[in-house]
């Protein structure tokens, strides 16, 4: 059976000042411990509520790995995740592997290849339905860009970059310059924010870790090396420096605790750039913190007049075999909300979904 999901109704109403590349969006975090699993969480910053819908969708889902649906596949596996004007930017599937999609103003794709079947703003998604590893998704990701994609009547490139994990604690982050992938893959990879490229990060984290002296002696007044402010490069140093203190969690909840407050939430109000004349903000609309072993996943929302804390178990979504598109900015949302996304569901065989 065809049908037009409410996720591709938003992507046709989202607005053009969300895509005008003014915002430096986003932190991304991953702890592997010894005895408790691995976590990651994830900050959405943005100039507007991105309308967020929880999506699932069953293994065996029929999908279009291009906005232009003339690519049609069917998954292997299932996927949950976190939409942000009906794309899934944050997922997981019924392996436990993981996505982040962040924001990327470097991104270059190059010209479009006729050999390549796959978009990059559905990339994620895709790879997540056909890949159960990190590894996996490192040896299909590495031989070529995907191509561009832009939504009808929105004549402005999306810029992003995607990082991977899995229950292992490996980690991979894809970008994509002078229309060639760059791939960084290892479990020492747990912080992305967004632009500069990568490897400019990895330099500025070395360059300011200079100062830190020794782990056992760093304390409140050590100098991080960074101006403190918002932008990529000072969160992903704020991220690295604090993840690095990080100790054994006690429990699952624990573990989600402590990672979650090694990231920085931008400000609202927050002064950006300014942008013909005016000055620009962005802020911190929800974060995302998964546990990958169990699927515990724990939900943050705060943006206009909703400030709500409330979480949901993905393994137990997936196994209810539904596909579903369930509003998570809603005020009214509290506490373990897994039944309630289940039941708004349907259970479907074979679903085509563009």
């Amino acid at each position: 059976m065809n049908v037009k999901p409410l996720a591709l109704a938003l992507i046709t109403t989202f607005s053009l000042s969300s895509l005008i590349s003014t915002a430096n969006a986003c932190t991304r975090v991953l702890w592997e411990t010894k005895d408790h699993g691995t976590f990651v969480s994830r900050t959405m910053d943005w100039s507007e509520s991105t309308n967020p819908y929880l999506a699932n969708f069953p293994q065996g889902t029929k999908y279009s790995t291009h906005l232009s649906h003339e690519n049609m596949v069917t998954s292997k596996y299932a996927v949950t995740g976190i939409t942000a004007y009906g794309v899934i930017l944050d997922g997981v599937n019924s392996e436990g592997l993981s996505g982040n999609v962040l924001y990327d103003a470097g991104m270059d794709l190059g010209k479009d290849n006729n050999k390549q079947t796959d978009g990059a703003i559905t990339y994620l998604r895709h790879l997540l339905s056909q890949y159960k590893t990190v590894e996996e998704v490192v040896k299909a990701t590495a031989i070529m860009a995907p191509n561009e994609e832009l939504i009808d009547g929105i004549p402005i490139r999306i810029a992003l970059h995607i990082s991977f994990q899995d229950p292992s604690g490996d980690s991979a982050i894809l970008e994509w310059r002078d229309g060639k992938p760059q791939i960084w893959h290892g479990k020492q990879y747990t912080v992305m924010t967004n632009q500069p490229g990568y490897a400019q990060h990895l330099a500025n984290v070395e360059r300011s870790a200079r100062g830190w002296g020794e782990q056992e002696k760093q304390w409140s007044q050590t100098n991080l090396g960074t101006g403190g402010n918002t932008n990529p490069e000072d969160r992903f140093i704020h991220a690295t420096y604090f993840s690095k203190h990080l100790t054994e969690p006690s429990s699952i909840t624990n573990g989600i605790v402590k990672l979650d407050s090694t990231m920085f939430r931008i400000p609202h109000d927050a002064p950006n750039r300014p942008i013909n004349g005016t000055m620009a903000g962005y802020a911190t609309e929800y974060s995302v913190n998964r546990h990958l072993q169990s699927g515990e996943t724990f939900i943050r929302y705060q943006w206009g007049d909703v400030y709500t804390q409330f979480k949901y178990n993905t393994q137990q979504i997936q196994q209810s075999n539904k596909l579903i598109f369930f509003k998570i900015s809603s005020s009214d949302l509290m506490g373990d909300i897994t039944q309630q996304v289940i039941d708004s569901g349907r259970s479907i065989d074979t679903e085509a979904s563009h």
